[in-house]
């Protein structure tokens, strides 16, 4: 019973009734091969560091029954760079590069730990600013003096420069009226 009826047509549930609750609909699963390019790339990387730390800890590959920890263990990880790939897949995708990860370490070792990056000083800092001004002001003084040399009668355009019209537009001989390429000396 629960419901009030207020007119015929408009029925209006009591206070006490509970209202239906609504399942949040699943997200659809994506395939490995349907992810980005950076996700696969991501993921693999995460999963070759993962057995390496094996390798380092117990001097082998990780055998296949454990495997599928190593995969619960990442998977937070990986699922936040793809968040639609299923367990499944990401076990299946990490069982299937066991073969290449071997071949990897086989061949080059195991890669070698990222050096920390050092920090630098005030001082040095202040002299790279000091450095990028004195280089962008030879520049600019470099490119003032090759100005100033240029001939105020020629231009890229023309030869000689005969005048200029009321509207500033220059008039005279063209490189291409002389035979010549812009700035080729005469023989």
């Amino acid at each position: 019973m629960g419901l009030i009826a207020t007119d015929e047509l408009n029925v209006m549930p009591s206070d006490t009734e509970e209202k239906p609750t609504r399942k949040k609909p699943q997200r659809l699963q994506i395939p490995y091969k349907k992810l980005k390019q950076t996700q696969k790339a991501r993921i693999s990387k995460w999963m070759f560091e993962a057995v390496c730390k094996y390798y380092k800890e117990y001097q082998q590959m990780p055998p296949e029954k454990c495997l599928e920890s190593m995969c619960r263990e990442l998977y937070p990880k990986l699922h936040g760079t793809a968040p639609k790939a299923s367990f499944e897949d990401l076990l299946a995708v990490f069982r299937k590069k066991q073969a290449h990860f071997a071949e990897r370490i086989e061949k080059n070792g195991l890669p070698e730990p990222p050096k920390p990056k050092v920090k630098k000083t005030e001082a040095e800092k202040l002299a790279i600013k000091r450095a990028r001004r004195r280089a962008k002001k030879k520049k600019l003084k470099a490119q003032q003096e090759r100005l100033n040399d240029l001939p105020d009668w020629q231009d890229d355009r023309f030869f000689f420069i005969a005048g200029y019209t009321s509207g500033g537009a220059p008039y005279g001989v063209t490189w291409e009226e002389m035979g010549l390429n812009p700035w080729e000396k005469l023989e």
